[in-house]
């Protein structure tokens, strides 16, 4: 009986913790710049561009691909243009 009452526990604790977590992320608003990509231009540069000083520049790369549904050996083309979703800051909440 302990043992299935731990379980539960476990559980309910885990589902909360993804609630959370899915709200939080929810509740952040985006912005989607589009880019065009200049010769020597790579997923990871265009990344460091956009990431901001909170954030890990895989996470920023990470949207870049789903947005623009990219695979990881795609390569990217002069001209080509790439869609960054941006996380919408206070300082440009104030511009508008």
């Amino acid at each position: 009986m302990k043992k299935i009452l731990g379980l539960l526990l476990m559980c309910l604790l885990l589902c909360s913790a993804y609630g959370v977590i899915n709200s939080m992320e929810a509740s952040t608003a985006w912005h989607r710049e589009e880019v065009i990509v200049h010769s020597g231009d790579t997923l990871w540069s265009i990344a460091g561009r956009w990431t901001d000083e909170k954030e890990d520049v895989r996470e920023v790369l990470y949207r870049i691909r789903e947005a623009n549904k990219l695979n990881s050996v795609e390569y990217l083309k002069p001209g080509q243009k790439l869609v960054v979703p941006v996380r919408v800051t206070n300082s440009m909440l104030a511009q508008r």
